[in-house]
């Protein structure tokens, strides 16, 4: 293959499918002016870009070390250190025999393994940050040498720029670009009032992995206050629990937290589905109301998409989405008497003309706001200044 300046390198480090890995592949697809190859250890993510014909230089050393509950142990940093290491001439021979010159790395872990081809090579680097990141976490420690040595912060939201600024500081905020994730619309249906599934049931779910953070608890526990005023609601749970000894554990919590409150016949573990369509055609309404404010939320987005209707927390990156009453609901965050009051309510208004107005203004929102155009013309722009600075 021929050598190109404008090759970019994706680095990213998770050998499990998610919003960061989506974000990727959506570039690869979709902007071109660029060659995209993809550094990543091997497990799903590798196996999927390599469907889409994508570039792929799979590296074992480049897999994500996760801390457990009590933080980081002297075994899990001398692991990560090792991994780095170990990492470094396979990745630099890997971008000097393609001429390399410019890294988007996935996350802050990703830009770690990063920093020494940054600092030693002069390769440059942009920095996709997906989350929210807590007051003297190591993230945030991490973000304040980060700073120092990335020429740009890519943010999927304003909640996420502002709140790395606040580590970083506020000269720092010339680097920092805003680019919100976006999407095509479905093809578009006119739907009749009620439920685009049946018209007898409204069936809520709730999206994502099954980790304690999405929420998945408190919206269990408020649905079974809703379902027993109105016994033909359902609750669908659309997602799989992580590789973490954690996440699988929740997942088991949850299933016996359903026995427990005799939700059996009114909650369905899905799982997940690899098509949207298939995914958001299911249900008619999308809980969003995880447990800690969420960076953005492509299940927001996608929902709105498909016009189902939205209740979500009001904060972090849901808000910058949705706007209460008029394409969604926003919800006092972490309280389940508001989120109750709030399910009733579309329950008892699901055939209004008002829901219907709403999901119409939610396709809209999308198509104004968030469009896959939009994405690509601003990745496309941030891509074509680095190269040409390279040069």
């Amino acid at each position: 293959m021929a050598k190109s300046k404008n090759s970019i390198l994706f680095l990213s480090v998770m050998d499990s499918w998610g919003g960061g890995e989506e974000v990727l592949l959506k570039i690869a697809l979709h902007v071109d002016g660029a060659l995209f190859w993809v550094a990543t250890p091997p497990g799903v993510p590798a196996k999927k870009f390599i469907a889409h014909k994508l570039n792929v230089f799979s590296l074992a050393s480049l897999k994500k070390i996760y801390r457990d509950k009590n933080g980081w142990t002297i075994f899990d940093k001398l692991k990560v250190l090792t991994n780095i290491v170990r990492s470094l001439f396979p990745l630099y021979f890997f971008m000097r025999r393609r001429d390399i010159t410019t890294i988007a790395a996935n996350g802050n872990f990703a830009a770690l393994f990063a920093l020494p081809l940054v600092i030693l090579f002069k390769k440059k680097l942009i920095v996709i940050q997906h989350l929210l990141y807590e007051k003297n976490s190591f993230e945030g420690r991490l973000l304040k040498v980060l700073v120092k040595y990335a020429d740009s912060f890519i943010c999927v939201s304003k909640s996420v720029s502002e709140n790395i600024i606040k580590f970083t500081g506020e000269k720092s905020r010339s680097k920092f670009v805003i680019i919100y994730n976006g999407l095509s619309l479905p093809k578009r249906i006119d739907e009749p009032l009620g439920s685009h599934v049946s018209r007898d049931v409204i069936r809520f779910a709730v999206v994502g992995s099954i980790i304690p953070e999405k929420g998945h608890e408190l919206i269990l526990e408020a649905f079974c206050e809703v379902v027993s005023n109105y016994p033909e609601c359902r609750l669908l749970i659309l997602g799989v629990p992580r590789e973490e000894i954690n996440s699988k554990s929740f997942y088991q919590h949850l299933i016996e937290k359903t026995e427990n409150l005799k939700l059996n016949d009114s909650v369905y573990f899905k799982g997940y589905l690899e098509e949207k369509s298939e995914l958001y055609n299911q249900f008619d309404v999308l809980i969003n109301y995880s447990a800690v404010p969420e960076s953005f939320s492509m299940a927001v987005l996608e929902a709105l998409a498909y016009n189902k209707i939205v209740i979500a927390s009001n904060e972090g990156g849901p808000r910058e989405i949705i706007e209460h009453n008029v394409n969604g609901f926003l919800v006092e965050p972490r309280n389940k008497e508001a989120l109750i009051k709030m399910m009733r309510q579309v329950v008892f208004q699901f055939e209004n003309n008002s829901m219907y107005e709403i999901r119409n203004n939610g396709q809209l929102t999308v198509e104004e706001k968030f469009s896959l155009q939009r994405f690509v013309d601003s990745y496309k722009n941030i891509f074509k200044i680095n190269c040409n600075e390279s040069k």
